[in-house]
């Protein structure tokens, strides 16, 4: 073949190729344009020039889970959205998807954890790409969607038909007779029965309940949305436009995001269209919003307090305080906000407690008072042997406020005789992962002028939503995992590690102790920092987040450490190895946390680090310690938030300048009162 053969061929082929890579595109994104995407137009509640904001409909969503918007917030309950196309060329069908995602507490795109993120599209998770007409020259779509819990539609987040879940006392009943008439089943009651020091008969309740709440797990029938529920913050949404072809070259993974690609993970839109190479493919138009949504939800403190019999674990309980707004009725368990938290007891420790009853705040019980009872008990020995303990009888020391939109807790006074120290708290009922989470609370006093604690630890803090596989904390990738809760801090049980676990925990509790750990925690060395808290009038504020002695963090935290995280430096400390949580310490004037009429507590929890803040001016609360990843590990599941006053173990508190065991039983009622909780 001749050069000039060659050339021709050359230059044959050539065009041969840039008329199929032609053929192949199609109409390519310059041959359609798409303007004027706004991604709400039906709701005008401004935040500023570029933010809209909803509060989230909090009515329906104990058992349903929360929906942004509701039917109560604008019509249908949907937020609608406009754009437009104009087509360049030939009349053609064109196919379009929105997508939205959690900004405020997500992984940032293309981060290995990204998939966490929550995101979502259409309320059909398996809906792909929906069609227009066909488009001659310019065509505005107008249509509608909502945020909702479980957006991909997971199968893991299925259960039990919500109305069918009340417990009844005929179903209980009808579980026991169930138990009692198969003999194996009895055999196995008889000797948990044993093992827990209880009747056979009080175990085959609780079996019954078991029985119960396991047929609630199992059954996978219906769509359980509030266990994924909507995170709360800020809000990006993005439209995605194409022709047939650019269709074509979308994975099914993205199409539908209710899929899995072939490594079977989910795969974040928002990553696949801003990093992978479709951000040039030809034939797909991709459009981010300038306009964003903020929502934040408010708890209803006068909604009622539902007593769940679940939660309660014994067959016999006095109801003979139960009223309109705390029961266990159907109605409060559809629309309660929260429920009386019952309080597991651990009796493998008591108190040995001072028989004395007395109101150490209001009578300035002094440090010389509390010197006598040690010197006079320490010689007659004249102690009662008691546990913590929790009511019996439900709602007497709580109370849900419909006016005030108030709940109230107290931990009763003793009559004489009596010597009791209870526990007394509410947890709400709508989980959240994630969030600023803050309440205005006013907190009984607990330190008397002269200094002397009441043994009261008051607390605001978030707790796991439900021991279910659903609600799985993330694999700790670590040669220690997960040490469950029930294990003690030692060696032996690290053989009882887990990749995963459900229990997660992240405390506000305030009490008198020092501000400083003990000499083990600093290695044993004489030259550690001590005070002597009884000379103060000041009170702890303890940060905690219960880890579970997940190794995995870079900086993992033993012992009594200084650490700067993000810039800033506070001191933490883990007990052990083996220690499940990891504590910071402040102190804080006594007066200015519970002297005024209410006081502000915020954990402002996000997927890399807890913060939390307090403060008089919730616009201006003060950062007192802040934990990241590289040191602990973050949860990740749905929690709860619980206010709580208890009476814990003095070995719970080594630096305690005053023991429990020497501390006086309430002499008067210890009231506490919730004024407002929000998720931001």
């Amino acid at each position: 073949m001749n050069y000039k053969l060659k050339v021709q061929f050359s230059v044959k082929i050539y065009s041969v190729i840039i008329f199929l890579f032609t053929l192949l595109c199609g109409c390519n994104s310059s041959d359609f344009e798409v303007t004027d995407f706004t991604p709400i137009i039906n709701h005008k509640n401004k935040i500023n020039d570029s933010t809209l904001s909803i509060s989230a409909d909090l009515s329906n969503s104990v058992l349903y889970g929360i929906e942004i918007p509701s039917v109560k917030q604008l019509p249908n309950g949907k937020f609608i959205f406009q754009f437009s196309i104009k087509n360049k060329g030939i009349p053609k069908q064109y196919f379009y998807k929105l997508y939205y995602q959690n900004e405020s507490y997500k992984w940032e795109n293309g981060d290995s954890l990204d998939f966490e993120n929550f995101y979502g599209s259409w309320e059909e998770a398996e809906l792909e790409f929906k069609p227009t007409p066909l488009v001659e020259n310019l065509l505005t779509v107008t249509d509608s969607f909502k945020i909702i819990g479980n957006p991909r539609n997971e199968k893991i987040y299925y259960g039990s038909d919500p109305e069918n879940n009340f417990i009844s006392d005929s179903l209980i009943t009808r579980n026991i007779n169930l138990i009692n008439s198969q003999p194996d089943w009895m055999e196995s009651v008889k000797q948990k029965a044993k093992t827990n020091k209880i009747s056979t008969q009080e175990q085959t309740y609780l079996e019954a309940l078991w029985s119960i709440e396991n047929s609630f797990q199992i059954d996978t029938s219906f769509n359980n949305r509030f266990k994924r529920n909507p995170r709360m913050g800020n809000y990006k949404f993005m439209l995605v436009v194409c022709n047939g072809k650019g269709l074509s070259l979308i994975p099914d993974e993205i199409k539908s995001i209710g899929k899995k690609n072939e490594q079977g993970d989910f795969v974040n839109p928002f990553t696949y269209f801003s990093t992978n190479e479709s951000k040039n493919t030809e034939g797909i138009n991709v459009i981010l919003a300038n306009q964003q949504l903020y929502v934040n939800a408010s708890l209803d403190l006068g909604s009622g307090l539902f007593v769940d019999k679940l939660k309660i674990n014994r067959s016999s309980f006095d109801t003979s305080k139960f009223k309109t707004n705390c029961n266990a009725s159907e109605e409060l368990r559809h629309n309660a906000h929260f429920s009386q938290y019952f309080h597991h007891i651990n009796k493998t420790i008591e108190f040995v407690n001072v028989k004395e009853i007395r109101d150490v705040i209001a009578e300035n019980f002094t440090r010389q008072e509390y010197q006598n009872l040690i010197s006079s008990y320490g010689q007659s020995k004249n102690f009662v042997r008691t546990y913590s303990s929790v009511t019996d009888c439900p709602c007497k020391t709580v109370n849900s406020d419909k006016k005030t939109k108030s709940v109230t807790i107290f931990n009763p006074a003793n009559q004489p005789n009596q010597y009791k120290k209870e526990h007394v708290g509410v947890v709400s009922r709508i989980g959240f992962t994630y969030g600023k989470w803050r309440a205005k609370i006013k907190f009984p006093k607990i330190i008397s002028n002269d200094n002397v604690w009441n043994g009261l630890t008051t607390a605001f803090w978030l707790i796991f939503q439900a021991d279910a596989n659903w609600n799985m904390r993330r694999i700790c990738n670590s040669s220690v995992g997960y040490i469950p809760k029930q294990f003690p801090d030692n060696e032996e049980s690290v053989k009882q590690a887990k990749p995963k676990v459900t229990y997660s925990e992240i405390d506000f509790e305030i009490l008198k102790e020092s501000k400083y750990w003990t000499k083990e925690a600093y290695g044993n060395t004489n030259n550690y920092p001590k005070e002597n808290p009884s000379e103060n009038n000041d009170l702890t504020i303890c940060c905690t987040n219960w880890d579970m002695a997940c190794h995995q963090p870079k900086n993992y935290v033993i012992g009594a450490k200084k650490i700067k995280v993000e810039g800033k430096e506070y001191e933490f400390c883990r007990w052990n190895y083996f220690n499940k949580l990891i504590t910071s310490k402040i102190s804080a004037p006594h007066k200015e946390v519970f002297n005024d009429d209410f006081y502000y507590f915020e954990i402002d929890w996000q997927p890399q680090r807890i913060i939390w803040r307090i403060g008089k001016d919730k616009n201006n609360l003060r950062e007192i310690c802040r934990m990241d990843n590289t040191m602990t590990s973050i949860p990740n599941n749905q929690m709860l938030m619980v206010m709580s006053q208890e009476f814990h173990y003095q070995e719970w508190w080594p630096t305690a300048p005053f023991l429990q065991n020497f501390t006086p039983f309430p002499k008067n009622n210890l009231v506490g009162k919730l004024l407002e909780v929000e998720i931001n």
